[in-house]
Order: structure tokens, then C-alpha cells, then sequence
């Protein structure tokens, strides 16, 4: 568990707290180590990408590489793709990386690509070629939620479909709007 605070400078400090479970005591399962690497490290990519951002904006932020919004909900996966459910604690920073730009990389066995998703990067993609208006939450709310580009057409199967409330949707939104170009 972490909270994020603003500091006097403008930056943010993260306080992560880290619960140690006697495996001999009937509690809550205990996270795989994996999970606890993956959420260790999204915290401290998280404090090093997040300076400077405003409240939406840092709750954007804090979706993109926790999965987890200040209002303690989390977006649900609703593609039984390759990053399906199954215990697995995946991010947008998982395949899109702290930046937001993208590349390839092997998750799971399988070699993939993932796009840019920097705001300067979506309001240019090919498949908005001919239209007049720019690239909008509604666009991304296409893609985010039903695994569509704006012209229609579906983005790649492995890419997860999710669904989160119209607030955080906007916040990550906000937030690689924010991400440097």
C-alpha cells in the first residue's frame, strides 16, 4: 500500500508501506513476490515520471502505473486476451512503458509491440487521416473500452479492454496528455 503527496516543491513524495504476513497465520494470501517487484518498481518510476503534475493529472498518473486510482478503484480487465485476469498485475506501464512510447518487448512468451500512447503520438495516428475533428476522450474511451481505433477498425487482440468510471478514464486521460513530447 502507498500514499502519494504533494511536496513545497511542486514534486511528490511516495510513502510505501509494505506489510509483512506471517505465511503461519490465516490472513489475506500473501502477494507473490512478482506482484510485490512489479508494484515496488511502478512506484518508484511513478515518483520519478509524476513531478510537477496537478490533481488530475497525478491520479492519471497513478492509474497508469499502479492500476489503482486515488478514489481506490481499479479499471476491469473485460478481454480474455493475453493479459487475461489469472492473478497477473498488469499496468499501462506494463507494455507501454514509463514514458508512454511504447516498443517492443516479450511478456508472457509472446513478442509484442506496443504503441505510443503519448498524446502528441494519438493525435497523429494514421487511422484519424481525413477527419476533421482531433483526438478526444471519446476516441480514447473507443479504444480503452471496446478495443477501437477511431476510424473503427480493432486495435491489436492482445491489447486489454477496460473499463473504469468516466473520472479516472479522464484523469489518465489528462495524464498522457501531460507526458513529455
Amino acid at each position: 500500500m502507498f500514499t502519494i503527496a504533494p511536496t513545497s516543491g511542486g514534486g511528490v513524495a511516495i510513502i510505501a508501506l509494505i506489510e509483512v504476513i506471517n505465511p503461519g497465520v490465516d490472513k489475506e494470501p500473501q502477494m507473490p513476490s512478482t506482484q510485490l517487484v512489479l508494484g515496488e518498481l511502478s512506484v518508484l518510476l511513478m515518483a520519478t515520471s509524476a513531478n510537477g503534475l496537478d490533481g488530475p493529472a497525478m491520479n492519471g498518473a497513478r492509474i497508469y502505473f499502479t492500476g489503482t486510482s486515488e478514489r481506490g478503484t481499479t479499471p476491469a480487465n473485460t478481454h480474455g486476451g493475453m493479459m487475461h485476469g489469472d492473478g497477473q498485475w498488469l499496468t499501462c506501464a506494463s507494455c507501454h512503458g514509463p514514458q508512454g512510447r511504447g516498443g517492443s518487448h516479450v511478456m508472457h512468451m509472446w513478442a509484442m509491440t506496443a504503441p505510443d500512447i503519448r498524446y502528441v503520438a494519438l493525435r497523429n495516428m494514421s487511422e484519424l487521416k481525413g477527419r476533421q475533428r482531433p483526438y478526444d476522450i471519446d476516441d480514447f474511451r473507443q479504444q480503452v473500452e471496446k478495443g477501437l481505433h477511431p476510424d473503427g477498425t480493432e486495435v491489436a487482440a492482445q491489447i486489454p479492454r477496460w473499463q473504469m468510471s468516466d473520472a479516472d478514464l479522464t484523469n489518465l486521460f489528462t495524464y498522457l496528455k501531460a507526458l513529455s513530447q
